[in-house]
């Protein structure tokens, strides 16, 4: 029955929320957004390349900027070392006050005196944005919000994250004052590739479709709202105040072709949109972007043959030659990759792994990377009556 009416609850959304995104007059002539339009809707934006860090488009992505949930993803970090530390435990239940009921904006709607795992208060952080979990959370691993905070800037000095500053573990404005969480695109970047890296389990939790508690009749969707549009986005965090606008930082893999590419992680973050249907496309845009412009391709691999080579006095009269190392490299679609090779003079014999010159692959004319040329079996000279019954039977055509 749940399950039901999930489905029905997700085709309504995808339904009306043109409507009430943009209203009637642009529902009839709804804006098809490009990639040119985010600098005007948005305060920053980012695509990077989870595994380097390479950033592949940007906009104002060193400016200071609030960042709302996404501040999340550090209390999620924090709360995971301490489990990785055996100070406390993903099964550790925990009591909810009467004072992490007060917490407002998005809410796992927890109740004073219900318990709940420090697992599922996590999932409810991140796939609902609960600022009650997460609240919970801080108190359990700290006593206090206010020391939880000094273990999340403490931990952004160590990750060089030189313009952070967090007052709270939820993102919220502090106080009723427009004074919040803050970093730049660039810091937001760093810290998703870390969490990643660090925490991967955070993946598993971002791909929940939603929480649900059967016996107090509470059932959310997860925030993400590409999870549910784009098969390869499985993170990783939204965010919104009225300062900070609304923003999202997503993460999605493209699986690789055997022998043509390698899977590839990417980042999309867009900050600061004025509206949340806004936001979603234009994330979408940049995510799609992704997807269709670029891809981790598998220039050279040794164990796949660059050239066979034609050896007319030798015992074998062809082989083929192979890199020494492989390469591969994160390429936008259209980039121009050539081969060249230098041979060298060749005499027989040759011994199996002789280096017999040198590839250079190159990025538009530019040398980008060399590697040697290797010959993998022994070849030696072919025997007078070979090379006599060669020549006859060359004379007959065959």
């Amino acid at each position: 029955m749940r399950r039901n009416y999930f489905i029905l609850l997700m085709a309504l959304i995808i339904i009306i929320n043109p409507i009430l995104s943009y209203g009637k007059d642009n529902l009839e002539n709804p804006k098809v957004y490009t990639l040119n339009d985010l600098k005007e809707g948005l305060r920053s934006y980012l695509l990077a390349d989870y595994e380097t860090g390479q950033i592949l488009e940007e906009h104002n992505i060193d400016e200071v900027v609030e960042i709302a949930s996404i501040s999340k993803l550090m209390s999620f970090i924090v709360v995971m070392e301490w489990v990785e530390e055996g100070k406390i435990s993903l099964q550790d239940t925990i009591k909810i006050d009467k004072d992490t009921t007060r917490i407002k904006g998005s809410s796992f709607k927890l109740r004073e005196g219900e318990e709940f795992t420090v697992r599922e208060l996590l999932e409810a952080a991140i796939v609902i944005s609960g600022n009650d979990a997460t609240y919970a959370l801080a108190k359990h691993v700290a006593g206090t919000e206010e020391e939880f905070v000094k273990l999340m800037n403490e931990k952004a000095k160590e990750l060089g994250l030189d313009n952070a500053v967090f007052y709270n573990s939820t993102g919220l404005p502090v106080n009723g004052t427009d004074v919040q969480n803050k970093m730049t695109t660039r810091e937001i970047l760093k810290l998703s590739r870390y969490i990643i890296k660090h925490h991967p389990s955070i993946l598993d939790i971002c791909k929940i479709r939603a929480i649900e508690v059967e016996e107090r009749d509470f059932f959310q969707i997860n925030t993400n709202p590409l999870l549910f549009e784009i098969e390869e986005v499985d993170g990783l965090k939204t965010g919104f105040t009225n300062k900070a606008g609304y923003s999202y930082v997503s993460t999605f893999k493209i699986k690789g072709i055997e022998g043509q590419t390698k899977d590839l992680r990417l980042i999309a973050i867009v900050m600061g949109a004025k509206d949340l249907g806004e936001r979603n496309q234009m994330a979408k845009v940049l995510v799609e972007h992704g997807l269709n412009n670029f891809s981790h391709r598998i220039i050279l691999d040794e164990k796949i043959p660059i050239k066979t080579l034609y050896f007319p006095k030798g015992d074998i009269t062809e082989a083929e030659i192979y890199p020494e190392k492989e390469f591969s490299k994160l390429l936008r679609k259209g980039t121009k990759i050539t081969l060249t090779l230098d041979l060298d003079d060749v005499n027989l014999p040759i011994r199996k792994n002789s280096k017999l010159g040198k590839v250079y692959v190159k990025e538009d004319g530019k040398i980008i990377f060399e590697t040697n040329v290797l010959i993998r079996e022994d070849i030696n000279k072919a025997k007078w009556y070979v090379l006599l019954w060669r020549f006859i039977r060359s004379l007959f055509g065959n």
